[in-house]
């Protein structure tokens, strides 16, 4: 019993609440804690690819500055045609050496005949010995290029610089050494004479092995890799793959974790992105050397947001323990002070099994438990009056209810649904209360061959409703068997609802002769919708009406008749306003369009099928819904 008790359920929906304020809040901090870690992992990973950065471009600057010094130095000597010899082309190449641990070796190349008259190829080389770190010397001349199969006025350094005069970098190779392959680069710069024509180059060797160790010593996370990749994305070094100088960032994997490739359109110069490849997340910074070179930093989200997974799992075991015991010690003080309504609830159930004389428990604190004492002391007596009168109100719905079940049976046998089979036309009406008894009418009567009919809608519902409904329905009778004018009738019906009409009510109608033999109709409209005339072709159209007013307004008024020719195969419709103001769930109503439309598009069938037609259009279009008026409706066809 207490597992479905007051006080448990109502500390479940407080640790409930709870839970959800508090999750909601920690939603929000773990977003907005994820963006500034995010952010901040960023920043953190740019600030040490940048001084990454920097310090390989110190090492590029040095090696930029040396070789372009001894460069200038010696196309000096060049312009002013002051001879030197090989030693001196030595001594500076060693300075260039000497400048920097990471440059491999440089020298001067120069173009044909122009070193020596008798050589067409003349290269001087310094080179630090990879085992010893002696520097070495090398002269090539024909003889030496001829042995080794080199032409180097066909290598990229020595073409391009050829071709663009100016100094640059040639991409990242591995060069064969003889005796193991090197990683590197080269810097040339053209020499040109005094007349601006090229003499030859300075080609500076850097070695790229060291970039290695640069870039895995600035991981700014553990899984973090850092790349670096030349002007057309190729790798220079990218320390995740089996071989770090093969590939680049559009085929080839440099992101921990993370199959997916860039594309060269994704890639900024600087700045940062995002890449995802099913549930793994990364986050790349870019940065731009001054050469044209990328360094990287590929980190997944995982390794970034450790430290704030570990405290949100902390945060969380936390809340957990504190809502069990926010659950246990609310459970604990609701059941106490929640005592006196269980003791209520069993004082109530004894009231509804009909022992009003039960005593209620007394409550002596001023609060809302004693509220709730008094107040069922107080239904207990309310009850007890409550079923002495609704005995008395049962009987009288009884007595009411048979009464309207008698009236609406009665104003079911004044409304005709025996339909004679006339000669030269024929007849058929409908009607459907709103409620039990109701407000519309209709009647028809052969004299001679005349037709005589009607149809009306008394205002209102209900049994005032059926009453009126009865006066006019009699009135009509008596009139047509006096052969009085249609406009008469109305005026005759019109003058008897003024006579005692203290509530104000009022019928529209339309009366209507039709001379059988010649098809003419003498209608008088009272203020009721326009009959629906149905031409033998189908075209339906509305008959226009005399500016009547509708019976029970005032006494007096002159009502003013008209005329029509029914031709052959012609058919009139005559409704109330419950079918064109039929209204469906979205407030649209059946409307007089859709009823004209419907008019046209099934004119064919007796005029019984007509009817059923229409009120079977009427209900469909409502879609289920209760009607809100009454739905009669009554057809002659010529």
């Amino acid at each position: 019993m207490n597992k479905h008790s007051f006080s448990a359920r109502l500390s479940f929906k407080t640790v409930l609440m709870g839970s959800v304020l508090f999750t909601i809040t920690l939603i929000v901090i773990a977003i907005v804690g994820g963006i500034i870690m995010r952010n901040r992992s960023i920043q953190y990973s740019d600030q040490c690819l940048r001084s990454s950065v920097l310090e390989a471009q110190s090492t590029i600057n040095i090696i930029e500055h040396t070789t372009d010094g001894i460069a200038h130095t010696a196309q000096e000597f060049f312009q002013s045609d002051i001879a030197i010899d090989t030693a001196r082309y030595y001594n500076l190449l060693e300075t260039i050496v000497e400048s920097s641990p990471f440059i491999l070796g440089c020298g001067f190349y120069f173009e044909p005949y122009r070193y020596d008259k008798d050589e067409y190829y003349t290269g001087i080389y310094a080179s630090r010995d990879k085992f010893t770190g002696d520097i070495v010397y090398e002269f090539d001349d024909d003889e030496a290029c001829a042995e080794d199969g080199w032409d180097y006025f066909s290598l990229d350094w020595y073409s391009k610089a050829k071709q663009e005069m100016t100094a640059r970098w040639t991409p990242p190779a591995l060069e064969n050494m003889t005796t193991y392959y090197q990683l590197m680069t080269t810097y040339t710069f053209p020499l040109r004479d005094k007349d601006g024509k090229m003499i030859g180059v300075l080609a500076t060797d850097l070695a790229l092995d060291w970039l290695e160790q640069q870039l895995n010593r600035i991981k700014p996370y553990e899984h973090a890799n850092v790349v670096l990749a030349d002007q057309d994305f190729k790798f220079i070094c990218n320390p995740m793959a089996e071989d770090p100088f093969s590939g680049t960032m559009l085929d080839t994997q440099f992101i921990p974790g993370v199959k997916k490739m860039l594309k060269a359109e994704d890639i900024p110069q600087s700045g940062s992105l995002s890449v995802r490849d099913g549930l793994h997340y990364s986050f790349i910074v870019f940065s731009m050397m001054e050469n044209g070179w990328r360094m990287a930093i590929a980190t997944p989200y995982g390794d970034a947001f450790a430290d704030l997974f570990r405290l949100w799992l902390i945060i969380f075991s936390l809340t957990i323990v504190s809502l069990l015991v926010l659950y246990y010690l609310s459970r604990k003080i609701i059941f106490d002070e929640s005592k006196p309504i269980k003791e209520f609830a069993i004082a109530a159930s004894k009231i509804t099994d009909g022992r009003f004389d039960i005593p209620i428990p007394e409550v002596k604190t001023k609060d809302e438990m004693m509220e709730l004492g008094n107040a069922l002391t107080y239904m207990q007596d309310s009850v007890t009056r409550y079923i002495a009168e609704l005995k008395t109100t049962t009987a009288e719905k009884e007595r009411l209810a048979s009464e309207l079940d008698v009236a609406r049976k009665i104003q079911a046998q004044m409304l005709s649904t025996d339909f004679p089979q006339l000669e030269g036309c024929g007849i058929w009406a409908s009607s459907v209360p709103a409620r039990e008894v109701g407000g519309d009418l209709y009647d028809f009567f052969v004299k001679d061959k005349n037709l005589y009919f009607i149809i009306g809608d008394v205002s209102g519902k209900g049994v005032p409703a059926a009453l009126l409904m009865a006066i006019t329905i009699a009135a009509f009778r008596s009139s047509c068997k006096k052969e009085q004018d249609v406009s008469e009738l109305v005026s005759i019906i019109n003058d008897t609802f003024c006579e005692s009409n203290e509530d104000m009510m009022f019928v529209t109608l339309i009366a209507g002769k039709l001379n059988m033999e010649t098809g003419e109709v003498d209608f008088c409209n009272g203020g009721h919708n326009p009959m629906v005339l149905v031409k033998a072709d189908g075209k339906a159209e509305f008959v226009g009406a005399k500016p009547n007013i509708a019976c029970g307004v005032f006494g007096g008024f002159n009502f003013q008749g008209q005329t029509l020719k029914l031709n052959k195969g012609e058919r009139l419709i005559l409704y109330t306003d419950g079918v064109t103001e039929a209204e469906r769930g979205d407030k649209q109503q059946f409307s007089e369009p859709r009823l004209i439309e419907w008019a046209s598009t099934h004119h064919e069938g007796s005029d019984r099928q007509i009817l059923e037609g229409l009120t079977g259009a009427v209900t469909e279009f409502i879609e289920g819904n209760e009607p809100n008026d009454d739905v009669t409706m009554l057809t002659i066809s010529y």
